[in-house]
């Protein structure tokens, strides 16, 4: 599909989709871009500021495996394009009682990182009244094929649960013979429907739009904004 879609009518949508959420104040935030620091962030925010021209409020989700280069980049990528961003940092320990809890559970040590960057972003939307979240690349067509890109399926509630977070809603943490409290969880619960309708938050990949290719595009990154790698066993 990637070779025989028109691109360039796809990006000619993205602009237009995109254009409705900019502001006339400039110093007002236009959309919301998660990021973890990795290439990719760097090619989400490249695309939405300078390809597109919006204003962007990155949010970052603090997973608790970071590493010195992983926070340089996050550093250099406020610096270098300019950015405000906002950090989520739950208390480890917090973090630590529901980690152990989903790997006893259904043998996930990862469940957090899901849900809290998959929360995070939709939250601070709704705090501040900021409706379109950009997301990179969209999982449910570039890794699996589940979906077209013609679909320009969204990020949502249901999507979230379906294919993100293992059905594993935050409320369900706390059945059973759980050791988990109200408030060890409700920084992972999703918002409301009422309050996303009221700000209307969207939340769109860009990968439906461009043609989408991780190495060419992280290997321009590294180039052109120094970000930093390191080389892995595999």
């Amino acid at each position: 599909e990637k070779y025989e879609l028109d691109w360039k009518y796809r990006f000619e949508i993205l602009k237009k989709i995109t254009k409705e959420y900019k502001s006339k104040n400039q110093k007002n935030y236009d959309c919301i871009i998660p990021v973890s620091g990795g290439a990719e962030s760097y090619w989400v925010v490249h695309v939405v500021k300078n390809l597109l021209g919006l204003n962007p409020l990155l949010v970052t989700y603090n997973k608790y495996y970071n590493t010195d280069i992983g926070i340089w980049n996050l550093a250099n990528l406020r610096i270098k394009f300019d950015c405000d961003i906002l950090f989520q940092n739950v208390d480890p320990r917090k973090v630590k009682k529901i980690t152990k809890q989903t790997f006893r559970e259904f043998g996930s040590l990862y469940w957090h990182c899901i849900a809290g960057q998959t929360n995070f972003p939709v939250q601070t939307a709704i705090d501040f009244k900021v409706p379109l979240i950009v997301w990179g690349g969209h999982q449910g067509v570039e890794q699996v094929g589940m979906f077209s890109h013609l679909h320009e399926v969204e990020m949502s509630r249901r999507y979230r649960k379906d294919h993100d977070i293992m059905s594993i809603e935050a409320d369900n943490l706390l059945s059973g013979e759980s050791t988990l409290n109200e408030d060890d969880i409700w920084q992972y619960r999703y918002p409301e429907d009422h309050d996303l309708n009221k700000i209307g938050v969207r939340g769109i990949y860009l990968s439906n739009f461009l043609p989408w290719d991780p190495k060419v595009q992280d290997e321009k990154m590294i180039k052109q904004y120094n970000v930093r790698t390191t080389k892995l066993s595999r």
